[in-house]
């Protein structure tokens, strides 16, 4: 269940609204390179701009092998120095993305007061 958000100017953010779009091969698998990079694109959800720059995008690199687009709500892309930081927040046991202490008030992150 996606929740919603309202930031520091009292404007409520869906969070539904923006996430990650990634091309699904017909076996299943997300369409990635040979690093493992996903091939994928950030921002609103159904916007028929990035669904089309992903699908050339699929269709090219995946030789026409089909597929489909699939919206990951609520995700965004990161990289590899972030999961990084992230894993080490997940295993100290914090959240692991600090966007979400900052999103959602009730996550607060070690060493802050009221």
């Amino acid at each position: 269940m996606a929740r919603n958000y309202v930031d520091k100017s009292g404007l409520l953010i869906p969070q539904q609204v923006f996430g990650v779009c990634v091309w699904t091969l017909p076996n299943g698998k997300l369409l990635m390179d040979s690093d493992k990079n996903i091939l994928c694109a950030e921002g609103s959800v159904g916007d028929p701009k990035i669904e089309r720059q992903v699908a050339e995008a699929a269709a090219y690199w995946s030789d026409n092998a089909g597929g489909r687009i699939r919206c990951i709500e609520g995700a965004r892309k990161v990289s590899d120095s972030e999961r990084d930081d992230q894993m080490e927040r997940l295993i100290d046991g914090d959240v692991p993305d600090p966007l979400e202490d900052v999103l959602d008030p009730s996550k607060k992150m070690r060493g802050t007061h009221e």
